[in-house]
């Protein structure tokens, strides 16, 4: 696994979805947005974790949700 991709989303390690939406600026390439807080994170504080196409942001993306068997 590239050490780059393991350093970045495994920031995610651990946290809580706490709300979710749709961000559409361009009515055609919607961009799903969760709502995050980490584990015992100070103050509460939460990030946006958008999902794109791609590094560079060039449209909206699509999560598969799968059953682990």
């Amino acid at each position: 696994m590239n050490d780059a991709y393991k350093k970045h989303f495994g920031q995610l390690i651990g946290c809580k979805i706490v709300d979710f939406y749709m961000e559409d600026e361009d009515d055609l390439n919607p961009w799903p947005v969760f709502i995050i807080k980490q584990p015992n994170s100070e103050g509460g504080e939460q990030y946006r974790l958008v999902l794109s196409q791609d590094e560079e942001g060039n449209g909206g993306g699509f999560a598969f949700i799968e059953e682990i068997k």
